[in-house]
């Protein structure tokens, strides 16, 4: 190869090389981008984040300061599964909430007018914002057909009249809760499927539930969280379809005590317990406080012992209400409530609720009412 072939080769492979740096260089970003077109914001923060769902925690993405009164901001992350986001403004009412359902998601709005905000792009977002504003009609018109019939009930109008309007209020009340469940059923967003899904309720109709569920799960199959939102929502529904009876053994439990320190329900083994489920905002639960007092005070502490699991979600709460109580026995909390083990594990639906346990662990009584509860527990240690 001649030195001329061999400098003209070098070059070009020199040229490529910075060809293909530069190319990589100009590269688009792959993610997600939003862009918000922000008016009268001027040096306030805008702050990126994620709108919490279920048992999540609000997590801050990205945050930028404005720099003028009609600026751009633009936020960068990750390719991710659909999911709500919300953009917040420093010291303003105003938070624009959207779905990351394409590659770039333009939107504009002004402090001045929080209820009022565009979505250049985004289908999801807007079929959102449009079934919300749709919502927001038929609440203001509930309202006021509220404030007619207290109206007309206070100047003792006719019974007909108000019977009548009552009944229509109804309906549209039931029609305004159904609606939720029907655009759920029927979005073709994975992102607008979770946001609206907070807003849904099925009472006690847990077939529906699980129906529902089942059929996010097949529109959606390859959605992590809505697969993951359907286990638990199969396992969550077991606790209405399963429970436990005397004779049954109950599984361990282990929660925080007081202390904070990690305590088993299978400590209590070799004595007869008095399992109870309680919280400081449940006034039936603490119609118990007397009856465990007494039962600690006329039962054999060798052969029986009381421990006591709140669901309470505020620790503080709980250790302020047990300050001053001269309760001598074990105190554990499950902060996640109905969303915690312990709901999970004993399958329990309501509280307050108790189980009586036999010093192997099996149960031999349950829901025991106060009136009988010493009597219930003093004819057994016979």
């Amino acid at each position: 190869m001649s030195k001329v072939f061999k400098y003209q080769f070098l070059v070009l492979c020199l040229v490529s090389y910075i060809i293909l740096l530069i190319s990589c260089s100009d590269k688009k970003y792959s993610g997600r981008k939003f862009t918000l077109n922000i008016h009268h914001a001027y040096g306030r923060k805008v702050f990126l984040e994620t709108l919490p769902f279920q048992n999540e925690k609000k997590s801050v993405m990205d945050s930028a300061t404005v720099k003028s009164g009609n600026d751009f901001i633009s936020f960068n992350i990750p390719d991710t599964e659909e999911r709500p986001f919300r953009l917040k403004i420093e010291e303003s009412n105003l938070e624009i909430y959207f779905i990351n359902d394409i590659s770039e998601t333009i939107l504009e709005a002004d402090i001045l007018k929080t209820d009022d905000f565009k979505v250049i792009k985004s289908p999801a977002t807007n079929s959102l914002k449009l079934f919300f504003n749709q919502q927001a009609y038929l609440r203001e018109k509930g309202r006021k057909e509220f404030l007619l019939i207290d109206s007309l009930s206070r100047a003792k109008g006719s019974k007909l009249t108000i019977d009548s309007l009552t009944s229509e209020m109804n309906r549209q009340l039931k029609d305004f809760f159904h609606n939720y469940i029907s655009f759920a059923d029927t979005v073709s967003s994975s992102g607008a499927f979770l946001y609206v899904y907070n807003n849904i309720d099925f009472g006690k109709d847990y077939g529906a539930l699980k129906n529902f569920i089942q059929k996010a799960s097949q529109r959606f199959p390859h959605h992590q969280r809505i697969q993951q939102l359907k286990d638990e929502t199969i396992e969550y529904l077991k606790i209405f379809e399963e429970e436990y009876n005397a004779g049954d053994y109950l599984p361990e439990l282990i929660l925080p005590g007081i202390e904070g320190k990690s305590i088993s329900t299978f400590s209590m083994k070799g004595k007869y317990v008095f399992m109870d489920f309680w919280s400081t905002w449940c006034a039936p639960c603490l119609v118990y406080d007397k009856v465990k007092l007494n039962l600690k005070t006329k039962l054999p502490p060798d052969k029986f012992e009381i421990v006591s699991i709140a669901l309470d979600s505020g620790k503080e709460n709980w250790l302020n209400y047990l300050k001053g109580k001269n309760f001598s026995w074990p105190q554990l909390i499950d902060e996640k409530v109905w969303n915690g083990e312990t709901i999970r594990r004993f399958k329990i639906d309501s509280i307050p609720f108790n189980f009586l346990l036999a010093p192997d662990g099996k149960i031999l009584s349950k829901a025991i009412k106060p009136d009988s509860v010493l009597t219930v527990i003093s004819n057994i240690l016979k």
